[in-house]
């Protein structure tokens, strides 16, 4: 019969802190994966946010380069998920209405609760 003693201990692993090491390393991977996750998520909202804002500024611009604003107000689909609006309303005119004042209001939507809005202010001189 042996007997065993504290000094004359095996210098393997026992079947409890091998547990305890794949307990510590399951939760170290699934931490490092919501991470991952989340960094994509984000990326994607920031993508998102930077093609609506080139959309946006692209009709903003179309608005602007047309000789009569009023007849730029459409519904446009980009992408197949975002979705623009234009609306040009006259804020003012000035006594002998030759100067016309406009508001340029522009909106794109995407799924699932995106939006962003510019507006901007345009004048128009007709000498006739």
């Amino acid at each position: 019969m042996i007997k065993y003693s504290a000094s004359h201990r095996s210098n393997g692993f026992s079947l409890l802190e091998v547990i305890i090491a794949f307990a510590i390393f399951g939760v170290a991977i699934v931490t490092i994966f919501q991470l991952f996750s989340v960094s994509l998520r984000s990326v994607r909202k920031a993508d998102d946010h930077a093609k609506a804002l080139i959309y946006s500024k692209s009709m903003m611009d179309e608005a602007y380069s047309s000789a009569d604003p009023t007849e730029s107000s459409s519904n446009i689909e980009f992408e197949g998920y975002f979705e623009g609006s234009r609306d040009v309303t006259l804020k003012s005119l000035s006594e002998d209405e030759k100067t016309k004042l406009y508001e340029i209001s522009v909106t794109v939507t995407w799924p699932p609760s995106g939006t962003l809005r510019l507006t901007g202010l345009r004048t128009v001189y007709d000498p006739q």
